[in-house]
């Protein structure tokens, strides 16, 4: 199973059986109140009493107190390019059950059947878990770093970089 890119190639969804639906739900009540306390108040996307018309919010009070400009990033292949490695390491961080540690590893890796063959994953994050989004939201809070001491802190902000 799959969904249709904008470029018209298919993307293959991980849709979990429902035993694996439930015990992700029940991973993600317990980890996420923990992730969100680390994520930047700035990031509206999959993130629990947020959206995209308080994100707007969010922009129209920057510009009031002098702020002059947005940074609106569209990765492409996001999902799909996620390292497992520096994932796991992130988690770890914050979360110190081998269980759960566990679980999220086999989360990552459970692959995709395509054309009736098995496809083992050793990239990304798979697109249709109750888990992905908060996952990638923890990856992307982790590139927000990078980009506030490397850009903003170093006063590099506004330079184009390619």
């Amino acid at each position: 199973m799959g969904s249709i890119k904008a470029e018209g190639k298919m993307r293959p969804l991980g849709i979990p059986a429902i035993r694996d639906r439930v015990v992700q739900m029940a991973t993600k009540i317990v980890v996420e109140p923990i992730f969100e306390a680390d994520f930047k108040d700035c990031s509206y996307g999959f993130r629990p009493k947020r959206s995209q018309h308080g994100a707007i919010r969010h922009i129209r009070r920057a510009v009031k107190k002098g702020v002059y400009w947005v940074v609106d990033i569209d990765i492409r292949g996001y999902f799909d390019n996620i390292d497992h490695d520096k994932l796991m390491q992130l988690v770890e961080q914050r979360i110190s059950d081998r269980r759960v540690l566990k679980l999220v590893r086999q989360w990552l890796k459970a692959g995709f059947v395509k054309d009736d063959q098995f496809h083992e994953t050793d990239l990304g994050s798979p697109q249709g878990g109750v888990i992905s989004p908060l996952l990638s939201n923890l990856y992307l809070n982790y590139l927000d770093t990078i980009w506030e001491k490397k850009v903003y802190r170093d006063g590099n902000a506004g330079e184009i970089r390619r």
